[in-house]
């Protein structure tokens, strides 16, 4: 049996998302990526241009996944 979580919501900045209404929350996928790219950045690893598309791929899986990821990547900044 598994459960499923759902992504948290993040809130949409004004600032950097004018196109969109105030208020709402990211998609699942936008809001993973922003997770994922958090992550990557905490963790000091540059996200080279062919590396864009493979996070955007991985975004889009389900939050058990990428969060399983953001750990993997949390051990990286963990033994620093």
């Amino acid at each position: 049996m598994t459960s499923e979580q759902p992504t948290p919501p993040l809130p949409i900045s004004a600032l950097l998302r004018p196109q969109m209404r105030p208020g709402e929350d990211l998609p699942a996928a936008q809001a993973h990526q922003v997770m994922l790219h958090c992550a990557l950045d905490a963790a000091c690893i540059a996200v080279r241009t062919g590396d864009v598309q493979a996070v955007a791929r991985i975004a889009e899986l389900d939050y058990q996944v990428v969060a399983a990821v953001i750990r993997w990547l949390r051990t990286l900044t963990d033994g620093r």
